[in-house]
Parts: C-alpha cells; sequence; structure tokens
C-alpha cells in the first residue's frame, strides 16, 4: 500500500513539472516600468576593475528616497561617457513594491565624479545625472540610520535662518554637563557646550538654566552649504538642535569630523559674537583654583614637556592631557569620530593608539627649535628626543624617537601648554 502511494505522489509531482506549474522567479522590470513606484535606493562601490561591488548605502525610508529621487531629476538621454573616464564607476538599484513584495532591480551602472555631472546606463542607454545628486548621495553613506522623521518644529526654526533639513541623521537623549567651566586635564564636554551656547546666544537661546538637566538633541544634516569661511568643509553641513520636552533652548551649526565646530544659524563665528579671540574667550571657562592647573601654569615650557612624558610613563592619562592647551584638547571631542555622534565620549578613541599605547616613556633630550618663518611671543618650539616603548606598532616602533613639540601660552594665566605634537619641523 505505501510503496503504490509513494508511486502515485512521484507520478503527480512529473504531471506538475510536465505542465509548468513549478514556481518560477518574476522577471526583473525595466526602469522605466517601475520609475513610479519606487520606494528605496541601493548604492554600490567597486574598489577596484573587475572587482565585485560592495554594497555602501540601503536606504529605505520611501519619504527620503523620493527627495533623492526630485535630485535625480528627469535623466536625460547623454551620449556615453568619454573613454578616458577619470571618475567613479559604481551602481545604483531601485527597491519597488510589486505583489506586497519589496524587489531590487538589477545594478545600473553609475558613474560619477566630483562637481560634474554623471551618467547612469538604463535599459535604452546612457542618462545624465545632475551633479548634485553625487554630492548629496555620497554623505549618506556614513549615515545608515538617516530617516525623514523630522520634527517639524525643528524644520521651522532652521528655516527662520536659512537652512533647510534634507534628513535626520540621530537624536539622543542625555545630560547637558552641570556647568561651562572645565576642569585640568578633563575631558572637554563643558567646552563642547560652552563654545555652542554662544552660537546659541547669537539666536536668542541659552543653555544655562538647563545645565544638569536632560535634554534631548536631535542632529540633521542640511541642505545648504555652510558659509565661505568654512571651505573646504562646506558640505560637512550639520544642525544640532537641543531640546527640553518640546522646546528648543540650543542650536547651532557644526562641521562633524575631525572639527566640528563652525558656527551659529546666523552663519557668525565665535570670535564674531563674544568679540574675543579663542584664548580671550576660553580663559573664562577655566577654574583657575584648580591645585593642577596653577602647578602647571607655573612650569617651564622644559618641565610641561618633562611632565607630559612622565605622566604616560606612569599611566595617568589625565595628567598628561593637563599638560595640553584647550584648543588641542577640543581637537580630541571630533579626531577620528563617527559622524552619527555629536563628539567622541572619551579620551579612549584616541588615546588607544598613542597615549595608552605607549608602556615606557622616558625624555633624553629637550632643544630649543627655532624657526624664524613662524616665531610668535606666545609660541616656543623643541625638538625632543624621547625613548619609547609600544605595545604595538602603529605609526612607530619602540626605541627612541624625535618629536617636534609646539608650546603655546594659550591665555595669559595658564601658562605654557602643548599645542603640538608632530614628527618633523
Amino acid at each position: 500500500m505505501r510503496r503504490g502511494l509513494s508511486i502515485s505522489l512521484a507520478a503527480v509531482f512529473i504531471i506538475l513539472i510536465l505542465g509548468g506549474c513549478q514556481t518560477r522567479k518574476e522577471t526583473a522590470a525595466t526602469f522605466n516600468e517601475f520609475k513610479d513606484e519606487i520606494t528605496g535606493l541601493e548604492f554600490y562601490v567597486t574598489q577596484q576593475p573587475g572587482g565585485e561591488p560592495r554594497q555602501v548605502i540601503n536606504l529605505v525610508d520611501k519619504q527620503l528616497t523620493q527627495r533623492f529621487l526630485h535630485l535625480l531629476g528627469p535623466l536625460p538621454k547623454i551620449d556615453p561617457p568619454p573613454k578616458s573616464w577619470y571618475g567613479s564607476k559604481d551602481y545604483l538599484a531601485f527597491k519597488y513594491i510589486r505583489n506586497g513584495e519589496t524587489i531590487a532591480s538589477k545594478q545600473y551602472p553609475y558613474w560619477h565624479q566630483d562637481n560634474n555631472p554623471g551618467y547612469l546606463k538604463l535599459e535604452d542607454g546612457w542618462r545624465q545625472v545632475p551633479a548634485e545628486f553625487a554630492a548629496k548621495l555620497a554623505p549618506l553613506a556614513e549615515y545608515p540610520d538617516a530617516s525623514s522623521d523630522i520634527d517639524p518644529a525643528d524644520a521651522a526654526f532652521l528655516k527662520q535662518y536659512g537652512w533647510t533639513v534634507f534628513y535626520k541623521i540621530k537624536s539622543y537623549n542625555g545630560r547637558l554637563p552641570e556647568r561651562f567651566i572645565h576642569e585640568s586635564g578633563e575631558y572637554p564636554v563643558s567646552l563642547y557646550y560652552a563654545y555652542n551656547n554662544e552660537l546659541s546666544k547669537d539666536v536668542g537661546l541659552d543653555l544655562s538654566p538647563y545645565l544638569g538637566k536632560s535634554v534631548t538633541v536631535n542632529l540633521y544634516k542640511i541642505e545648504e552649504p555652510l558659509p565661505a569661511f568654512m571651505a573646504p568643509r562646506q558640505e560637512a553641513n550639520r544642525a544640532v538642535i537641543v531640546k527640553d520636552g518640546p522646546k528648543i533652548i540650543g542650536a547651532w551649526l557644526d562641521a562633524g569630523r575631525h572639527y566640528a565646530f563652525a558656527c551659529s544659524l546666523k552663519g557668525r563665528r565665535l570670535e564674531e559674537i563674544t568679540g574675543k579671540t579663542w584664548g580671550e574667550w576660553v580663559d573664562q571657562y577655566i577654574d583657575h583654583d584648580n591645585p593642577q592647573e596653577k602647578l602647571i601654569s607655573q612650569m617651564t615650557p622644559e618641565k610641561v614637556i618633562e611632565t607630559y612624558y612622565e605622566a604616560i610613563n606612569n599611566k595617568d592619562p589625565r595628567t598628561a592631557h593637563a599638560t595640553e592647551t584647550r584648543r588641542r584638547l577640543v581637537s580630541y571631542l571630533f579626531r577620528n569620530m563617527d559622524n552619527n555622534r555629536l563628539y567622541n565620549y572619551s579620551y579612549a578613541t584616541n588615546d588607544a593608539d598613542e597615549i595608552n599605547n605607549i608602556t615606557r616613556a622616558k625624555v633624553i633630550r629637550i632643544q630649543p627649535y627655532h624657526d624664524p618663518s613662524s616665531e610668535q611671543a606666545d609660541v616656543k618650539k623643541y625638538v625632543v628626543e624621547v625613548d619609547i616603548n609600544v605595545r604595538r606598532v602603529i605609526s612607530y616602533d619602540s626605541g627612541r624617537q624625535i618629536r617636534f613639540i609646539t608650546l603655546r601660552r594659550e591665555t595669559p594665566t595658564t601658562g605654557w601648554r602643548i599645542d603640538d605634537i608632530g614628527t618633523g619641523p
């Protein structure tokens, strides 16, 4: 009985196959057939000729996709790109809905280069792509959570000053620092907010009453480039909105990695707003009564250098950082930063490859270095030979190293601090 049932089932299976009832994969539609139903966008890059394309953008937000399609424009027909093409040869694919299922199109060749129109090869030939599309698409690779979930109040506030939200990068919930005052050697989050509060005050906002409180921070990508004085980083354009509940209490523009400080929504810099230089401004936000602050402020430049390397040798990164200028300290906020963040969360992001990678450090000699072309009263330069052991080789091995160290008297009251450490003059 069982044998007869097996034979019968096999016969039915053969009949179904011969009758054409097997499942078949749907043939992909052409661009003209699905162009009005696009809900998503994929971008693939080729790192070397003949290599497998790698997906770097997978956009699924339908509303944001429509904004990119608007930038893509009508795609007029054009002659093929020149044979001597020096730009990138990548691919675009489109997502669309058919019978309730999301389908990805084939990968269409997409050739593009900076500041020039690009080429997209569809089924019926090459089409011209506006230069703005490529300029706006490239940064999206850094923002996997980009969305059209934009707070209308934020968008309206920014629009008052001529800034248009393109998409939201991220939202954060956190606590503002207890005060703007910076203690010797501590991570400079207080200075981050003190600086940007000056930019906020330029448009009538003030974070001061909310210090120590929990807030929401919305980080947006904006359409317009930053002011001309931010060149060549005008396209690193982000807007930050700080809110206490629904109330906007702080807002400014920033430039992301590697140095985010930019300007107010009016396009004005700190110096314009406050009428002070960096050193004059930051001096008021330093705790000058801190014992370590007082001690280092009284050191000679040579002693500051010795203290820096002694602290590294003693596994005391806070003291090492206390010997650096505040301008150098705030650079740690943004150096090698993930652009989905407002700033790096701690010194550890950069110390892992430098201070914390050194297991032993001993200064051998310190000699003044005179550079007549750049001599300033508040700047001193030194050639320093230091014997260093490292856990792992990154940019240098263990052994004696030569460093060119610049010290700056950043404010009249804080003495000499390390402003730059380089391997050459």
